[in-house]
């Protein structure tokens, strides 16, 4: 019975020694939290639309012929101005429509009506204004979603990376300073992505040198990071 007390004792000495250890351990460092936020701008590479026809018939069939004959000169405009991996079909719907009859009080069908919309891509931005202008002479009537991109996201964000980095050890280095110490160590990262236009009048790319009402400014590429890093107190 002795002994086992003694190996109890004995255990207890042993853990209140480990922890004793572990927290003079902990007093000798301290974590530090930033947030760190790289942007770049870029000039856009790509526009990005939706265009198509809206063809209103009496009977079904009249209105996917008349569909037709309009999309075909769509289709070899569109065809000038892009490649086809570049355009996709989007939309095709076609339905009835239908009138209210006060006298009946009943839907009375008049016609059918079809909508048939391409989703376009053109990576020459000076075709934009010139393609828009012919698919609309050659019947097109709806056009919407403009919008510009890059084709190429991996270069810019790896800058935008780089930046948040620096921008993350810049400040933990100043509070590490602060403290009286510069020994850090990077313990984690966690990373949000946004990437979205912004209309920058200083750094707006002028197509062959001229302003259209179609310049689409510089596009924003933004990395933020959550770091954490562990610094030790100065002796």
């Amino acid at each position: 019975m002795h002994r086992k007390v003694c190996v109890y004792l004995t255990l207890v000495v042993v853990l209140l020694t480990a922890f004793s250890a572990v927290a003079a351990a902990s007093t000798d460092t301290f974590t530090i939290q930033v947030q760190g936020t790289g942007i770049v701008f870029v000039p856009p590479t790509k526009a990005q639309m939706w265009v198509g026809a809206k063809t209103d018939g009496i009977t079904a069939e009249e209105t996917l012929t008349m569909s037709n004959e309009v999309m075909q000169d769509i289709i070899a405009i569109v065809g000038e101005f892009t490649s086809p991996e570049f355009v996709r079909t989007s939309e095709f719907n076609m339905y009835q429509k239908e009138r209210w009859d006060e006298l009946t009080q009943q839907s009375v069908p008049e016609g059918f009506t079809l909508r048939h919309v391409f989703e376009v891509q053109i990576v020459d931005l000076a075709k934009v204004a010139p393609f828009l202008d012919k698919v609309t002479q050659a019947g097109a009537n709806i056009i919407y979603g403009l919008q510009y991109g890059v084709q190429d996201h991996r270069t810019p964000r790896e800058e935008a990376y780089r930046r948040a980095m620096e921008e993350a050890w810049w400040k933990a280095n100043l509070l590490a300073e602060a403290n009286g110490t510069t020994n850090l160590v990077l313990e984690n990262v966690e990373e949000s992505y946004y990437y979205g236009t912004a209309f920058e009048t200083d750094g707006a790319a002028i197509i062959e040198g001229e302003i259209d009402s179609l310049m689409p400014g510089q596009l924003q590429i933004a990395v933020t990071l959550q770091t954490t890093f562990r610094a030790e107190l100065a002796k």
